[in-house]
């Protein structure tokens, strides 16, 4: 029996992912691919391909991290204090080894941008759920009386974006502190 077929599914795309999380897409190689999977290429070539490994990577990613955060902000009944908690842990998985770099998904936007078609979908639903979940977070802070401007949710939906792929750079050259500092200060804008 080929070895490939002993290995379950979800492992194959875990290993698949972290090859590709910390090398980017265009680095990565199908012998690559095949070493880290420990199968032939010919069976990364001809059961899955590079591009269908790298999307159900994405996908695996979207479910496995950013969805179930997303949901706990929903689901939380603070305010404003949900971003900070979030934006808070996404610093300490940075720093300390929890990711193996940036956020896959940024990683790939800058990467890729709108180089496969197939991505187009992926990013719109990703983006979509961010907006969505940061809404909700936005519009407790309005019901809990810390943001005034109910009109102005969208434009701090678009700013909170802005800080939390801006933390994928930042954490590059900032202390844990500096980056905490930042994100109080971003937060204290939003009025």
């Amino acid at each position: 029996m080929p070895k490939y077929l002993d290995i379950p599914f979800n492992e194959i795309v875990q290993k698949a992912q972290m090859l590709f999380w910390m090398n980017g897409f265009k680095a990565v190689t199908p012998e690559d691919l095949a070493d880290e999977l420990n199968v032939s290429v010919s069976t990364i070539y001809n059961k899955y391909g590079k591009d269908y490994l790298f999307l159900e990577a994405l996908n695996s990613y979207v479910s496995s991290f950013s969805d179930p955060t997303l949901k706990a902000m929903r689901d939380s009944d603070k305010g404003l204090e949900t971003f900070r908690e979030v934006f808070y842990q996404l610093i300490d998985a940075l720093l300390d080894g929890g990711f193996p770099k940036s956020c896959l998904m940024v990683n790939t936007v800058v990467e890729l941008k709108s180089d496969m078609d197939e991505l187009n979908h992926l990013y719109d639903k990703y983006f979509k759920n961010i907006r969505k979940s940061y809404t909700v977070v936005l519009e407790r802070a309005y019901k809990l009386r810390e943001i005034k401007n109910y009109q102005k949710i969208p434009d701090y939906v678009e700013f909170l974006l802005g800080v939390i792929f801006g933390l994928s750079v930042l954490y590059k050259v900032k202390t844990r502190e500096e980056l905490r500092a930042h994100i109080d200060e971003q937060l204290s804008l939003i009025k």
